[in-house]
């Protein structure tokens, strides 16, 4: 489970720099903070899995 969280965090990390390269090339601020939302998602839910414990 702990590397299934941390491939988690590691795709929303490859979102977020994803979404800052969308907002230089495209100037779509509307994708940018979408993309950059679900990287937090992401982040977020890994964050959460990381810290179950198996019972």
């Amino acid at each position: 489970m702990f590397y299934f969280a941390k491939s988690l965090q590691a795709a929303a990390m490859a979102v977020v720099a994803l979404a800052l390269y969308v907002g230089f090339s495209e100037g779509s601020m509307t994708k940018e903070l979408t993309m950059l939302g679900i990287g937090v998602v992401l982040f977020l839910v890994g964050r959460t899995v990381e810290h179950v414990r198996p019972q």
